[in-house]
């Protein structure tokens, strides 16, 4: 596990996935402070010449909260109404954010069925590709307000880890309100090797309001990324400066690879 962790010292070039419970505060409310913090981290690994893309979270319930709504809601049409609205406000925050360590952001809006077609799977890489060549940090988002059933990825850590794919990541950081994979005790599990049946069992929690994933659908999109041979590390986002600490090797979260 130690030369393991020892590899993500290496990493150049990382995706990092910030769910939207890290990026709210308790009444649903997009958390400022939180997301001055994350984007100061991603900054200062920027600055460092690393190459960041970053899958965000946090479009639905930046426009619930715009919207005034006090719930998330189950209708299709509500949630691309709220995902219209929210996506606006939230790139508006990244782009200031960003703008004031002086680094540009780029949006992408992705729906599963991008990465079926070869060509339009090709555009989006070139495009990523691109972006990351002129040191523009991408923001990627599922396209919310376009989505159906049909071509939804479910979450947004199955897209980070199809994105890690895409782009050859060397690491893939998926943050959460949790400092990784608990066992049956609650003791933390930092590491996993093979994201087995009796890995997926571990988990018995809930998923928020606001969000959509939990711990089960971590623990699988992070075993499609770790099959292709890149290391990915759940952990804790309202932890400051975590993504330094998972790229100084540091013994924090859970890290998932596969052998």
């Amino acid at each position: 596990m130690k030369e393991t962790r020892n590899q993500l010292k290496k990493a150049k070039r990382i995706v990092v996935k910030v769910g939207s419970r890290v990026l709210v505060d308790a009444t649903g409310k997009p958390d400022h402070e939180r997301i001055h913090t994350l984007v100061s981290d991603l900054a200062n690994a920027h600055g460092e010449d690393l190459e960041m893309i970053l899958v965000s979270s946090g479009a639905i319930a930046a426009g619930i909260e715009a919207l005034g709504m006090t719930q998330r809601p189950s209708a299709l049409p509500d949630l691309q109404m709220a995902a219209a609205v929210g996506q606006t406000r939230l790139m508006s925050l990244y782009g200031h954010l960003f703008g004031q360590k002086h680094i540009k952001v780029g949006q992408i809006l992705l729906t599963n069925d991008i990465f079926q077609d070869e060509d339009r799977r090709a555009n989006a890489q070139n495009t990523l590709l691109n972006l990351i060549k002129h040191r523009i940090v991408p923001v990627i988002n599922e396209n919310d307000t376009v989505a159906t059933e049909e071509i939804k990825f479910g979450d947004n850590d199955l897209l980070a880890a199809l994105v890690s794919i895409l782009v050859s990541a060397d690491a893939l950081i998926l943050l959460s309100t949790t400092d990784g994979l608990k066992d049956d005790n609650g003791q933390r599990v930092p590491f996993v090797e093979q994201v087995s049946e009796d890995v997926l069992a571990l988990d018995k929690g809930k998923n928020g309001h606001l969000s959509t994933g939990g711990m089960k659908s971590k623990l699988m999109s992070a075993g499609k990324a770790a099959a292709a041979n890149i290391p990915v590390v759940i952990a804790d986002g309202r932890i400051d400066g975590i993504i330094q600490t998972i790229l100084s090797g540091a013994d924090t979260g859970t890290l998932i690879v596969s052998r």
